[in-house]
């Protein structure tokens, strides 16, 4: 029977091959300029963090290039490691490590066509996984893609956002102009609908934050939750402050680090929250378990895993009860109990 790959899988595999060819076949020449590839989402920024520590900690003296996504930008522009960064790569540029975490067809044939002295990526880490065991947590994936670069018995570091002052200051000027205290924020959105929890469970919940453990809301999310938002407060009648606009992914970060606590789908603000140190609950759906669960002593998931997961996370085999249904609001109201008593 003949091998079947997904895109994705595809690109790994000839990804990998990139590398395999030029580390092959490329001189052993001092590294004096680093080029690393995030091309990808909050959450996976978050987790990719600890890369530029460990690079940093092995090159001190060479410039870290990062390539991003333009929204991204915030969660790492204040980070001591990264000397620049750049949403597009420049033609005449050429780098002698490159480092791709998340890359495209159009980085590979930068990378074939500069031919670095080394390439590393995450097409061979995730198909050594895929061979010895099957996909790690996100936070250690990205850590294999670079660990051959480290001393033995290196081992991954905590993600750390860097909050600039400007980001603490608005923050706390918006905290004492809405008179909030003790406070939780919650984030009701989620890039695909099969990860969103129904909003009636959403409006029971932060009755019973607001009634039972005293606590204010704050919903967090884009201009695009905000129709999500309303309807949560209207079916609630509790009163909630919304920062929606003119809310960084800084703004974001200092704000959750003052929470009591955190609830949320799986979507970037839950791990931000995560590495900010912030008691949380996580509510999943159809993703693979284990791979983005928010790292943290203080981080608990409801996560209820049916026979169908994993899905592509938009066509849905039981669309009239999607498995994210199924994270009851006693679930995850006995996961905040037991966070709050830590």
């Amino acid at each position: 029977m003949p091998l079947k790959f997904n895109k994705e899988q595809f690109y790994f595999l000839i990804s990998a091959l990139v590398s395999w060819v030029i580390n092959c076949i490329q001189s052993k020449k001092p590294i004096q300029s680093i080029l690393v590839i995030k091309w990808d989402e909050i959450g996976d920024m978050v987790y990719a963090i600890p890369v530029f520590e460990h690079l940093k900690n092995q090159y001190s003296e060479v410039p870290i290039t990062l390539l991003c996504k333009s929204f991204v930008k915030p969660l790492v522009q204040f980070n001591p490691a990264i000397s620049s960064i750049i949403h597009e790569i420049p033609a005449n540029s050429k780098f002698d490590l490159i480092v791709e975490l998340r890359g495209n067809w159009g980085t590979l044939k930068y990378a074939l066509s500069k031919m670095p002295y080394k390439r590393l990526d995450r097409g061979t880490t995730r198909l050594n996984n895929k061979l010895n065991g099957g996909q790690k947590h996100e936070l250690i994936t990205n850590f294999e893609v670079i660990e051959s670069l480290l001393p033995k018995g290196t081992t991954p570091s905590v993600p750390k956002i860097n909050c600039n002052e400007n980001s603490k200051a608005f923050v706390d000027e918006f905290i004492v102009e809405k008179k909030i205290q003790n406070f939780a924020v919650i984030h009701c959105g989620a890039r695909r609908i099969l990860r969103q929890w129904p909003v009636e469970n959403f409006a029971s919940l932060i009755k019973i934050l607001k009634e039972k453990y005293k606590l204010q809301i704050v919903f967090a999310g884009t201009e695009e939750d905000e129709s999500v938002i309303n309807q949560i407060i209207e079916l609630s009648k509790i009163e909630a402050f919304i920062c929606t606009r003119n809310f960084s992914l800084l703004h974001f970060a200092s704000l959750v680090q003052r929470a009591k606590l955190f609830v949320g789908n799986e979507s970037g603000p839950l791990h931000i929250a995560a590495v900010m140190g912030t008691p949380l609950v996580g509510i999943y759906g159809p993703g693979v378990p284990g791979i983005f669960y928010p790292i943290g002593e203080k981080s608990r998931v409801v996560h209820h895993i049916l026979d169908c997961n994993p899905c592509d996370q938009i066509h849905c085999v039981r669309p009239e009860n999607p498995c994210i249904n199924l994270a009851s609001l006693m679930e995850v109201e006995q996961n905040i109990s037991q966070i709050l008593t830590i």
